[in-house]
C-alpha cells in the first residue's frame, strides 16, 4: 500500500473521539516481541499543547498550524513489568493455559534480565516503527493523511509534557484531511525494487 506524506491540511478539521478510538482499536493487533505491545500514543490537538510543541520542533510549522492533531509515539523502556497483566488476562481469555503462561513469564524475565540496554532500546525503536507505520496505515483507511516528523528536540518532550522518563520519545506524526487545493507533484522517484532486493 502507497503511503501519501501530506503536509498541509485542512485546518478546521476535527477528529471525532470516537474516530480515534476506532482508529487505535484497528492497531492493537500490530506484532511485538513478547506481545508487550509497548507504545505509547500521546495525541495533541489542542492549541496550547500545539504551541507548547513548537518549542521543541525544528521546521514542520505548516504540519503544525494546519493538522488536525499531533501525535507522539513513545515506546516503554518498562515493558517487562506489563507482561504479568498482559499474559494473566491471556490465561482469563482462554488463550492459554496457567502453565503455559508461566512458562513463557519465566522465558520473558530471563530474557529481560540478561539484554543489554542498547539492544532493549533498539527493540522498542523497531517495534515503534512497525505500530507507527500501522498507523498511518490505518489512518488512510479511514480517510486521513499523515505526514512523520523526525524535526524535533525529542531529549525535551518528557519535561515539556510531564510524561515519565520511561517512555522514549521515537517520532512524531502529524496528522489530519490533505488540503484540498493542494497540486500533487510528479510521481516521486524511488529506487526501483532490483536495487534494494536480493534474492539469495
Amino acid at each position: 500500500m502507497r503511503i501519501e506524506t501530506v503536509r498541509i491540511f485542512q485546518k478546521n478539521h476535527k477528529i471525532t473521539y470516537d474516530t480515534w478510538l476506532k482508529i487505535f482499536d484497528d492497531i492493537r493487533y500490530t506484532p511485538s516481541s513478547f506481545n508487550l505491545q509497548p507504545w505509547r500514543f500521546f495525541v495533541f490537538e489542542s492549541e496550547e499543547n500545539k504551541k507548547k510543541l513548537k518549542k521543541v520542533l525544528q521546521g514542520n510549522t505548516i504540519q503544525l498550524e494546519t493538522s488536525s492533531a499531533i501525535v507522539l509515539v513513545c515506546g516503554n523502556l518498562n515493558k517487562k513489568n506489563s507482561g504479568e497483566y498482559i499474559y494473566s488476562q491471556k490465561v482469563l481469555n482462554g488463550e492459554m493455559t496457567n502453565e503455559t503462561k508461566e512458562l513463557i513469564m519465566n522465558k520473558m524475565n530471563y530474557y529481560f534480565d540478561n539484554v543489554s540496554f542498547n539492544r532493549l532500546q533498539n527493540e522498542i525503536f523497531l517495534e515503534g516503527g512497525i505500530v507507527s507505520l500501522n498507523f498511518v496505515v490505518t489512518l488512510q483507511k479511514f480517510g486521513y493523511n499523515s505526514c512523520f516528523m523526525g524535526g524535533c528536540d525529542f531529549d525535551k518532550i518528557n519535561a515539556l509534557f510531564d510524561i515519565p522518563d520511561f517512555y522514549i520519545p521515537m517520532i512524531l506524526i502529524a496528522v489530519g484531511k490533505a488540503e484540498k487545493d493542494v497540486i500533487k507533484n510528479k510521481k516521486a522517484f524511488k529506487l526501483d525494487p532490483k536495487e534494494f532486493v536480493s534474492f539469495l
